[in-house]
């Protein structure tokens, strides 16, 4: 599914400076679109741990 957003000028550069610290962690280069996959998996995991 392609979805289309508009980011704010904050927004744009939190996910630009965690795309280039996961790349840093993971020895490569990560996508906006990874970065934006990488936040909604820790929510999702953070959301399930409210749940225990």
């Amino acid at each position: 599914m392609q979805v289309t957003i508009n980011l704010t000028e904050k927004e744009l550069g939190f996910l630009q400076k965690l795309s280039l610290e996961l790349g840093n962690l993971r020895g490569m280069q990560i996508s906006i679109e990874d970065s934006i996959h990488e936040c909604i998996r820790m929510s999702m995991f953070e959301e399930s741990e409210e749940g225990i």
